[in-house]
């Protein structure tokens, strides 16, 4: 476990071995994030009745596709033992990478979309008091 934490571990061009339980488990994960973007595409399409709502799913379905993608495509770079996009550090930057990214999501959900909701409705109340077009 002491050589699992050491940079040099990490930082080496050599691939990984990616057979056994620890490599079929990540390859579940990564096809799990690819197979969960495109249902969450789907049903944030046609489930998504608030625009913001719609736009969080869209957001979150393109992150797990994205890296699903990433993710089998590291897999099999690895599996084939090319050196080096197959290499140990893609692995942990491909963590960062999804972590950022989840925490970029998490920020417009909680700083953006309460922004734009008051907008929205600012710009509803306003529009009652314009004229509109004639009936």
């Amino acid at each position: 476990m002491s050589a699992f934490l050491q940079p040099t571990y990490w930082l080496t061009m050599s691939p990984p071995e990616v057979g056994g339980l620890l490599g079929t488990i990540a390859f579940v994960v990564f096809i799990l994030f690819f197979v969960l973007g495109i249902v969450g595409h789907l049903v944030a399409e046609r489930k998504g009745s608030d625009r913001f709502v719609r736009e969080f799913g869209h957001r979150i379905s393109t992150l797990l596709v994205t890296m699903g993608l990433l993710g089998t495509l590291l897999f099999f770079f690895s599996f084939e033992q090319v050196r080096l996009f197959g290499a140990r550090f893609w692995y942990p930057l491909w963590m960062i990478t999804v972590l950022a990214w989840t925490l970029i999501i998490f920020r417009y959900l909680k700083r953006d979309v309460p922004l734009m909701r008051a907008r929205e409705v600012a710009r509803r109340v306003q529009r009652q008091y314009l004229p509109g077009r004639k009936k």
